[in-house]
């Protein structure tokens, strides 16, 4: 059965101090309902939540019991919660809300199947032609690939390869060592025997999944979180639990209580540049989860497909895996992000005993990935930090553009500025996030909704916005979206003197 998390007093106060102070006219209860409100159209507060009582939250907020229940109460009315007595009050999954996300709308999350807007796609119709697509948080190839390609050609590199008879299961012994190269510098220590080449970091995810879970087991996700994990933990019939994020990544403090009710067997987090929000988790929180794997025996995937994508050179806190080298923590990345989703070369870090099975799951899988792919990428692993510092030139200014041309055009839309990844996560004033994308789609703008990303269909008001094109595209989209929030902008809130009957 599915546990849910539930919220302390102090910690939801402490989320509703800054929602209260959006509307401070009107009564109390009022304020404190539309911010609750607020704060689950965000996912800061997932659906299923069990709320504190209501005396917890009075105290916590400095308010008088009959303040909290009144704001309760009319939630309940509106249908945002339901309580049943002695299993407390919890908040609750909106009837209108659509059916989950499945592998048929993460594909359409590549409408542009083609990499070009309004490219015939093999997944679905294509998006209009025309349109700028900020749906795909990807890049084109790097300058690397192409020079990496002519060089291995020139040097008859592939030759040996050829030669082979393909078939390697764990992969490229020259590429795994270049792998442990790589892990070497966020703090783990290992051996090539220890790490999997996969088809990418999508297959590194089945591949543990396959190992770990059964139909019914529980997961704990991110939520938002990048929706092909999702994909993979449903297809084995999972139960996907959520774990909210903020401002600093994943709510860690909420992981061990959540794993304990819910007997989960897998956690899924990306600490480093979090697709869709570009957070970063702190060594503390780095160090709660690796705590909790400790503790709990419970497998811990550490995504960390994003690290590369650093445009401040601020640098990152240690991987999970170099915190809890006595835990089960399996960490994977590939060369998508960084150099190019063509190739589909990723990887997969397992403990000791876990690399026989992992083998034994790859070789069923597909027998070993592509060898000349895998070349590619181990000539690509000896030019990471030349590609990294070329790829934030390359961004930065992107993402500069795409911020600014939103703070003129849409003041209103709110957004923390992501110190990496490819990807804004904005937050609407109003309205609904899947609505207001069709008619941005309308406009000639490919977005994703937040509950496209969501374990729980929740994050309505969000949006992600990938800062992939020219800053002349970037700009060009953010007009064509204010001409399309302009046409849909629903009506704001009613006041809470109207409120009042």
């Amino acid at each position: 059965m599915e546990q849910p998390i539930r919220e302390t007093g102090p910690h939801l106060a402490a989320l509703l101090a800054t929602e209260l102070q959006v509307a401070s006219d009107g009564p109390i209860y009022l304020r404190i309902s539309d911010g609750l409100k607020r704060l689950v159209d965000r996912g800061d507060v997932a659906l299923g939540t069990v709320l504190p009582a209501e005396r917890s939250l009075a105290r916590s907020l400095s308010v008088s019991r009959s303040t909290v229940v009144s704001a309760y109460d009319r939630l309940k009315a509106e249908g945002w919660l339901e309580s049943r007595r002695g299993s407390g009050t919890w908040v609750r999954r909106p009837e209108s809300t659509p059916a989950s996300v499945d592998a048929v709308s993460t594909g359409r999350l590549f409408l542009s199947a083609e990499g070009r807007s309004g490219a015939a796609s093999s997944i679905g119709p294509s998006i209009p032609p025309g349109t700028i697509d900020l749906s795909v948080a990807a890049l084109p190839a790097s300058a690397a690939v192409r020079t990496a390609l002519a060089s291995l050609l020139e040097d008859g590199a592939f030759d040996a390869l050829l030669e082979h008879h393909g078939y390697v299961p764990s992969g490229l012994l020259a590429l795994r060592e270049a792998i442990v190269g790589r892990l070497a510098t966020r703090g783990i220590t290992t051996d090539p025997a220890r790490v999997i080449v996969t088809t990418g970091a999508h297959q590194a995810i089945s591949l543990i999944a396959r190992q770990t879970i059964a139909a019914g087991d529980s997961v704990i996700v991110e939520s938002p979180t990048f929706p092909g994990a999702l994909d993979i933990f449903r297809r084995f019939g999972a139960r996907a639990l959520p774990l909210p994020v903020d401002e600093l990544g994943a709510r860690t403090g909420l992981l061990e209580d959540l794993i304990l009710r819910s007997g989960a067997r897998l956690v899924y987090v990306s600490p480093d540049f979090q697709n869709p929000t570009g957070t970063i988790m702190p060594t503390e929180r780095r160090e709660e989860v690796a705590r909790a794997a400790r503790r709990t025996g419970i497998i811990v995937i550490e995504d960390q497909t994003m690290a590369d994508l650093d445009l401040e050179d601020h640098g990152l806190p240690p991987s999970i895996a170099s915190l809890a080298p006595d835990a089960t923590v399996m960490t994977i990345g590939s060369t998508a992000k960084l150099f190019w989703a063509g190739l589909r070369t990723g990887w997969v870090h397992v403990p000791q005993d876990w690399v026989t099975r992992m083998l034994a799951t790859k070789t069923v899988a597909d027998l070993g990935s592509a060898l000349l792919d895998q070349e590619i990428s181990r000539a690509l692993l000896t030019q990471a930090d030349r590609t990294r510092a070329a790829r934030a030139i390359e961004l930065r200014p992107r993402r500069d553009a795409l911020i600014a041309a939103l703070r003129m055009q849409l003041p209103d839309w709110s957004f923390t500025v992501p110190a990496g990844g490819l990807s804004l996560w904005v937050h609407l004033p109003s309205g609904n996030a899947e609505e207001f994308a069709e008619a941005a789609l309308e406009r000639g703008v490919a977005i994703i909704p937040g509950p496209a990303l969501s374990v729980d269909d929740g994050n309505r008001r969000a949006l992600r916005l990938a800062f992939v094109e020219s800053e002349d595209r970037l700009e060009e989209a953010v007009g064509r979206l204010a001409a399309a929030w302009k046409d849909y902008e629903p009506a704001p809130p009613r006041s809470s003197a109207r409120l009042l009957v």
